[in-house]
């Protein structure tokens, strides 16, 4: 009898083991098909922030980390999901896998104070803003450090064109009397398009009132490529640390399409 009661005890537990890897298989295709493409095939991070540490940057726990998925967060690229509770739960234990994955970070190189001279001095805050100053017309980086890893920022500043968010694409209208006017587009249907000039001013055309409408395949952020070694690794070292508050803006867009 004792040895029937072990034995079920054992199936119980294998049975259970075998149901919470099913369920973290289900999650890391929920992640891949979802996820993947802004925090990395396997969470180091991209567009979006890595998810291999133990600690998040809006919560660590189950429920944090479903409100972050339900809801998004404000002010970020990061959209709001509509799952299953199963498909959320699913998630949530593949998320769980993949923490404390992450390689223990090394400092970055350079001096931050001489980099904030030399974000100042680039007239940087004219497209970004950091906490209340400077421009919505390019990402916000009140945090970025937080959020981005060292390479994806240097990828970013020498060469933006390797990864445009959609958010940020740019488009140029010319005009009738052939002017050419660039932003970032906000809204475009069949009929018209909206966008943003440099000067954060909204402005729409109705395209049968245009010449044409080019959308751009390069980013409307310059190659810092000519940076020297110092001034770049000093730059990196100032970005990464901006790791303060969100500028809390409008809710969290739905993520559109995708389940």
């Amino acid at each position: 009898m004792k040895n029937a009661g072990l034995f079920v005890l054992l199936l119980c537990a294998s049975l259970a083991w075998g149901q919470t890897e099913r369920d973290v298989a289900d999650g890391k295709a929920t992640f891949r098909s979802n996820c993947a493409f802004c925090h990395g095939l396997t969470g180091g991070g991209g567009r979006g922030p890595a998810l291999i540490s133990r600690q998040f940057l809006h919560g660590s726990t189950d429920d944090d980390i479903k409100n972050v998925v339900r809801n998004g967060v404000p002010g970020t690229t990061m959209p709001a999901f509509e799952f299953e509770k199963e498909e959320l739960d699913h998630l949530v234990a593949y998320l769980r896998t993949l923490a404390g994955a992450a390689p223990k970070a090394e400092p970055v190189a350079g001096d931050p104070m001489k980099g904030r001279q030399i974000y100042e001095r680039r007239g940087c805050s004219g497209c970004h803003r950091i906490g209340p100053q400077g421009s919505v017309y390019g990402p916000e980086l009140t945090r970025i450090g937080a959020g981005r890893s060292p390479h994806y920022l240097r990828e970013s500043i020498v060469n933006p064109s390797a990864d445009i968010p959609e958010e940020y694409s740019g488009v140029t209208v010319v005009t009738r009397d052939g002017k050419h006017i660039t932003g970032v587009r906000i809204n475009e249907d069949t009929f018209s398009v909206q966008l943003r000039d440099p000067s954060q001013t909204f402005r729409m055309f109705q395209k049968d009132e245009v010449q044409q409408v080019v959308h751009e395949t390069k980013s409307l952020m310059p190659a810092y490529n000519t940076l020297s070694q110092d001034d770049l690794q000093n730059l990196l070292a100032y970005l990464d640390s901006l790791r303060g508050e969100l500028n809390a803006g409008a809710g969290a867009k739905k993520a559109a399409g995708v389940r």
